[in-house]
């Protein structure tokens, strides 16, 4: 069996962006993840963004602390073996 894999993105107010990082981290052929998207305080369309996505993804919404608060928000939430951050500016490519 393989491991849970948490992949966490991190926003705050890449909304132009998000869906992209988002939908490259559920594109993913590992058996077992965990999508774990952290809003950082976002005053622009990133929360509906987030809230579309319903339960395919674990939201988590804060006031804005910076990247660093981010991280240590979502870190107790993360249910992998194996956690990576993303960047809500980033995207992952599909493994071969």
């Amino acid at each position: 069996m393989s491991p849970l894999v948490s992949i966490v993105v991190i926003s705050h107010n890449y909304g132009q962006f998000l869906g992209q990082a988002i939908d490259s981290a559920l594109a993913q052929d590992h058996d077992e993840l965990q999508i774990l998207v952290v809003d950082d305080g976002s005053t622009d369309s990133s929360p509906e963004i987030i809230r579309g996505y319903g339960d395919r993804i674990d939201p988590l919404f804060k006031s804005n602390g910076g990247n660093s608060s981010a991280v240590n928000a979502a870190f107790p939430g993360c249910r992998g073996e194996i956690v990576m951050f993303l960047d809500a500016d980033d995207y992952l490519y599909r493994s071969e």
